[in-house]
């Protein structure tokens, strides 16, 4: 099984810039983070999930990630 998919830990919910959040968890693979869409400003699942090689986040968000924190409240 991929490690990329596989989810170890929850970490944050993030905002991009079009407003839509994400719930983002550690995976396996530790290049890693995996992202799952909420729908709207509930904690509900819209049920897409998609591993993010954490090399291609912003820096701010990879730092805030990497001590637990996420931008949206």
């Amino acid at each position: 099984m991929d490690g990329t998919l596989m989810v170890k830990q929850y970490i944050a919910v993030v905002r991009n810039g079009r407003g839509q959040r994400f719930m983002v968890f550690a995976t396996g693979d530790p290049k890693y983070y995996l992202f799952s869409s909420l729908v709207g400003e509930t904690t509900i699942s819209g049920g897409l999930s998609f591993p993010i090689l954490k090399a291609y986040l912003q820096d701010d968000i990879r730092r805030a990630l990497s001590h637990g924190w996420g931008n949206s409240l």
